[in-house]
């Protein structure tokens, strides 16, 4: 049973509004949803408003009069995604630091580059294991508890790492870090769906996502010069100790609430779980997420190894850095402006993978020069953008509820971790050694990279597993507020 048209709601004399704020029961596919001039929220009554009759009595829901479907914007939002992203350029500096001191962390911990691979990539398994819970968590209790918890084991963890003399000492003390990324990564859909609606969203989740290009770039610069690993264990805590604080300084919870979902936790995974594009969009993010690794654990070794010189670790230092410095500035521009030419996702996103695959595929087979740079400038202009539209992939399912954004992201997280961990360790660099027989040199990067470009080809086709989703929140919204007098009229 549909709902009348505002205009049957009974006018005040002289043709007044009618009233700002009522409460409605309705049908369950209409929860959350904005219609025409009416938006649907939670209230406290079952009682039929004036003018409107046999309503159906299933849910409360509040009707708010408004315009237009655009949630409204706080101004306090800048300053959430300024500590979020704060706080992601500190962990993601922590974890990709090792890269940079790659030589010195395998000379000081006596580890082959495969061993090496599983600590750049074991702050991710954490995430393996806690994402789902995190974003459960945070549906159910809020983003705030789950949040401090989570970061606070995270500093822990880097505290430990500082005194840590033997491999298994650091492999250890690398899990309990990502612990802070798992929550951030489940949950970071959820919060800036939440404060950026609409067009602000695009720009908002690159700047998020720019937060792991510029702390990878800190960390490659920093760790190609740092003279001690332990010097680079404790500035790391210190950047780690300065993002949880700003974090904790401008963290509000939003005047609107969270969204938290009220139905049992069983009944809501239920939905969630058999929804196949959830799985979907998160063999998406395992995908990605594990190509980005790739580059992130072997670049500066890789380079290293194509010039043939041990002591220009540095150079390969500065064109790492330069590669994430690049990517951060095109993930904050590109996916707004991808937004505005393409109506839809999939055809930005398989012309920025295959791309970067092409990248990867030819520059170990070249020698060192101008076009090794070249193609490093290029690549991170493409890979920067597919990682903001992954993480908007949950709020863009037209079949998930707002208040399980944080489950959904939960299962994408989940499989990004896994992917981040997984792929360049347990796949990349097996492959890549089977292939070549090689465990070093040249032969062996050229293995690691073409494998890499074949993994941007398999994200590119899982892209069809699920619908060809709108390129931006606000494109979702208006086919929702388009859709809205059909949902009327039945």
């Amino acid at each position: 049973m549909g709902l009348s048209a505002p205009a049957a709601l009974p006018l005040s004399a002289g043709g007044a509004k009618p009233p700002a704020r009522f409460t409605i029961c309705t049908m369950d596919r209409l929860v959350g949803k904005t219609t025409g001039w009416w938006r649907f929220g939670r209230g406290s009554s079952t009682a039929s408003p004036p003018g409107v009759q046999g309503a159906r009595r299933v849910l409360p829901f509040r009707f708010a009069r408004g315009s237009n479907m655009q949630e409204k914007l706080y101004p306090w939002r800048w300053a959430i995604l300024i500590g979020m992203t704060v706080l992601l350029v500190s962990l993601q500096f922590s974890f990709i630091v090792p890269g940079g001191a790659a030589i010195l962390v395998m000379q000081q911990y006596q580890c082959e580059p495969m061993m090496f691979s599983m600590i750049m990539s074991i702050p991710y398994f954490s995430g393996v294991l806690f994402c789902m819970a995190g974003g459960v968590l945070a549906d159910r209790l809020g983003l705030g508890k789950v949040f401090a918890a989570a970061f606070v084991v995270s500093l822990l963890g880097a505290f430990a790492r500082c005194f840590s003399a033997d491999y298994w000492t650091l492999f250890a003390s690398s899990f309990f870090m990502g612990m802070g990324v798992a929550a951030l990564n489940a949950n970071s859909a959820k919060l800036l769906r939440l404060w950026f609606p609409g067009t602000a969203n695009s720009f908002a989740m690159g700047v998020y996502t720019a937060g792991m290009s510029a702390g990878a770039a800190l960390a490659i610069w920093y760790g190609s010069r740092v003279a001690s690993i332990q010097d680079a264990w404790w500035f790391s805590f210190g950047l780690m100790v300065v993002g949880v604080m700003a974090w904790f300084a401008v963290y509000r919870k939003h005047p609107d609430g969270e969204h938290r979902s009220v139905e049992p936790v069983g009944t809501y995974l239920r939905v969630v779980v058999r929804n196949g594009h959830v799985w979907a969009v998160a063999i998406v993010a395992l995908l990605v997420f594990g190509m980005t690794n790739v580059n992130g654990s072997y670049m500066v070794a890789a380079v290293t190894t194509l010039m043939g010189d041990p002591s220009l670790t540095a150079v390969a230092g500065d064109l790492s850095t330069l590669n994430t410095v690049i990517a951060c500035v095109a993930s904050m521009a590109l996916p707004v402006v991808f937004a505005k030419l393409f109506k839809n996702m999939r055809a930005p996103f398989i012309i920025c993978l295959v791309g970067t695959a092409a990248c990867f595929a030819l520059v170990f087979f070249l020698p060192y020069g101008p076009l090794t740079w070249a193609l490093f400038c290029i690549q991170p202009v493409l890979m920067a953008s597919v990682m903001p539209f992954t993480k908007m992939l949950p709020t863009l399912l037209p079949s998930v509820k707002p208040e399980h954004y944080g489950v959904v992201g939960g299962i994408q997280a989940t499989l990004q971790n896994f992917g981040m961990f997984l792929i360049a360790s347990y796949v990349i660099s097996p492959l890549a050694i089977a292939a070549t027989g090689a465990v070093d040199g040249v032969p062996y990067y050229q293995g690691v990279y073409v494998a890499t470009a074949v993994l941007c080809l398999v994200a590119a086709a899982s892209l069809f597993l699920f619908p060809n989703v709108r390129s931006s929140v606000a494109r979702k919204i208006a086919d929702e507020q388009a859709a809205a007098p059909d949902e009327q009229a039945e």
